[in-house]
């Protein structure tokens, strides 16, 4: 979760830029660290309600993919962070493709694609 935080501050901070690229780009970045903001309609509906719910839900999905890697890594006798980095990054991959694609299929629903 502290580095999904950390993405996301990192995401917030290229939306605050002036730049149009850094503010797609940073927004793309803030899409990967919550990837339920697509799900809660953002950015159509931009209400603090939808950010802190996308916010609470992103946690919670990532504690849980966290914890899960986390019970499949050390199912092995020597277990360490790689082993656990080996057990996460399919399911950070499934979330990230899928947070994208949902944009994707937002944006061609409201005719901006």
């Amino acid at each position: 979760m502290a580095i999904s935080a950390a993405v996301a501050l990192f995401g917030v901070v290229l939306v605050a830029l002036p730049s149009s690229l850094l503010g797609v780009i940073g927004f793309l970045v803030l899409i990967a660290a919550v990837p339920v903001l697509p799900m809660l309609g953002v950015p159509a509906v931009s209400s603090s309600s939808a950010y802190i719910l996308a916010i609470l839900f992103s946690a919670s999905l990532w504690f849980a993919i966290g914890h899960i890697s986390a019970l499949r890594a050390t199912k092995r006798a020597v277990s360490g962070w790689p082993e656990w980095l080996r057990e996460v990054r399919p399911f950070a991959i499934g979330v990230w493709v899928g947070a994208i694609l949902s944009l994707a299929i937002s944006a061609v629903v409201l005719g901006a694609l």
